[in-house]
């Protein structure tokens, strides 16, 4: 893309401000000739020094040519894309729209539907990795895109660095709900077992325990990376929150209907969120703090 006197290479507008999106949004801005804005209705200042704070009125003249969505609910993504402001911005511009958001299948057909008719490119790109993928720039994406565009490229390549491509819109998120309810019941499992080695092995043989399933095993890829934290209870300043999870599963249980695993899923990230708030880190749905 060649830029117009004075103007940036390429303008990149952010929606959705959160855990993934403040990971993501410095390594856009280190993209070369790179402008970022950050459009909000309720932040009163930006949060990121080198990006500029729009309200929906001043997208049009920041005249973006990637826009990126991240949103917590299918009513939180479609209030957004669906602002009377934002559409005609859209409409003038016809940028690449990106979705990094984990929503229902219908509302990301009708999205890319409704995308496609204001003549932008919808991507719809639900991404998996929590905040330390975001924040390394390794996300993993589940895509489709019409398309190829080079504005789709540059960006991506910023923060991701698989790219899983599926052929329609919707399949994306087909996917990426199952792959989450799958990850949750995994993560679940580790409480129901971890939580037993320290009753049946005693306080002696649970280190050598530990060193075992963080080491060996299908567990151990789990056990590693989350047992540490559950341990300690440690389920503030969250990579990913269990009300987040608790929403994936029930689309995943809208879209694949109930079962005894997703089921007892759902359950434990219930009480999760009532005994530790939905805020918490999802690691709290294994909470081993009661193991004797």
């Amino acid at each position: 893309m060649t830029p117009a006197t004075g103007r940036p290479a390429t303008r990149i507008v952010v929606a959705g401000y959160g855990t993934i999106t403040a990971a993501i949004i410095p390594h856009l801005l280190s993209l070369p000739g790179a402008a970022v804005g950050i459009v909000s209705r309720h932040l009163a200042a930006s949060p990121q020094e080198r990006a500029e704070l729009l309200r929906p009125a001043e997208l049009g003249p920041f005249a973006p040519d990637v826009l990126i969505g991240c949103f917590a609910s299918d009513d939180d993504a479609r209030s957004f894309w669906e602002h009377d402001q934002i559409e005609a911005a859209i409409s003038t511009r016809r940028p690449v729209c990106i979705d990094l958001s984990t929503i229902s299948p219908g509302r990301a057909e009708a999205w890319a539907a409704r995308t496609t008719a204001l003549g932008a490119l919808p991507v719809e790109c639900p991404v998996t990795g929590s905040r330390p993928g975001a924040i390394a720039g390794t996300l993993s994406a589940f895509l489709h895109e019409p398309h190829p565009d080079p504005r789709t490229d540059l960006v991506l390549g910023a923060f991701v660095r698989n790219r899983y491509r599926f052929t329609a819109p919707g399949q994306p998120a087909r996917f990426k709900l199952i792959y989450n309810a799958w990850g949750a019941t995994i993560l679940h499992s580790l409480g129901v077992f971890a939580r037993e080695l320290p009753k049946h092995l005693g306080p002696d043989d649970y280190p050598t325990a530990v060193d075992a399933i963080t080491h060996d095993g299908w567990m151990s890829v789990i056990a590693s990376a989350k047992l540490d934290r559950i341990e300690r209870g440690d389920y503030g300043d969250p990579d990913f929150t269990v009300g987040l999870m608790l929403k994936d599963l029930l689309l995943a249980r809208d879209l694949i209907g109930p079962g005894p695993l997703v089921d007892a899923a759902i359950s434990a990230f219930t009480r999760a969120c009532t005994d530790h708030g939905q805020r918490a880190d999802f690691t709290a749905v294994a909470d081993m703090r009661d193991a004797a």
